[in-house]
C-alpha cells in the first residue's frame, strides 16, 4: 500500500492592529473650569466695586458732610456688592464641610505626610523677589490700617487731642487709613490676584 501524503504546512499570517484612539476628554470637567473660572472673575470684580464703593464714600463724606445723600448710595453700592462674595464663601464653605464629613475629620499618615511634602514644594518654591514685594504690600496696608484705628481712638477720646479738633483729626485720619486701604486693594492686591488666575490658564 502507497504511504498516506504528508499534510500540507498551515501558515497565519497576523496582521498588526491600529493603536486605539486616544480616549477624549468629556466636556464636563471643561465646562466646570470654565464655570469656576467665571465665578473667580466675578467674585474679585465684586470686591473691586466694594472697594470702590467705600472708597467714594469717604471722598463724598469729606465733600458733602456724613449725612450726604452721595454718602449713602457709596456705601449702598460696596454692601450690595459684597453680596455675591459672601454667597461663594458660603457655598465653598458649606462644600467644604460636606466633603470633610465625607472623607472624616481623622486624616490618615498617609495624607498627611502628602501635604507636608506639598507645603515644602510651595514654599521651597518661594524666592526673596516673590516674598519681598508680597511683605511690603501687606506692610503699607497694614500701616493704613492703623491709621484708621488711630482716627477711632482720637473719637474715643484716647489720644491727646483738643476736644476742638477732636472731630476734623479724627476724620482725617480715618478716612486717609480707608483711602489707602482700599487703594492698596483696588490697585494691587486685586489686580495681582486677576493677573495670577489669568496667567494660570
Amino acid at each position: 500500500m502507497a504511504a498516506a501524503p504528508a499534510p500540507a504546512d498551515v501558515v497565519l499570517e497576523v496582521f498588526p492592529q491600529p493603536p486605539p484612539p486616544p480616549p477624549q476628554e468629556p466636556a464636563v470637567p471643561l465646562r466646570g473650569l470654565a464655570v469656576a473660572r467665571v465665578v473667580q472673575y466675578l467674585y474679585l470684580a465684586s470686591l473691586w466695586v466694594a472697594c470702590a464703593g467705600v472708597a467714594a464714600s469717604a471722598v463724598a463724606r469729606r465733600a458733602s458732610g456724613v449725612d450726604s445723600p452721595l454718602t449713602w448710595t457709596f456705601i449702598k453700592v460696596s454692601i450690595g456688592s459684597l453680596a455675591f462674595p459672601a454667597l461663594v464663601i458660603l457655598v465653598s464653605g458649606l462644600r467644604l464641610l460636606r466633603a470633610t464629613c465625607a472623607a472624616g475629620f481623622r486624616p490618615s499618615l498617609r495624607t498627611s505626610a502628602k501635604g507636608i511634602q506639598i507645603a515644602r514644594k510651595v514654599f521651597g518654591a518661594l524666592t526673596w523677589k516673590v516674598v519681598l514685594p508680597v511683605v511690603l504690600v501687606l506692610l503699607v496696608t497694614f500701616l493704613f490700617f492703623l491709621l484708621m484705628g488711630a482716627g477711632v481712638m482720637v473719637f474715643e477720646g484716647l489720644l491727646p487731642v483738643e476736644k476742638s479738633q477732636k472731630k476734623r483729626v479724627g476724620y482725617a485720619l480715618f478716612d486717609t487709613g480707608v483711602l489707602g486701604v482700599m487703594a492698596m486693594f483696588g490697585f494691587v492686591i486685586i489686580p495681582s490676584c486677576v493677573f495670577m488666575l489669568w496667567k494660570s490658564k
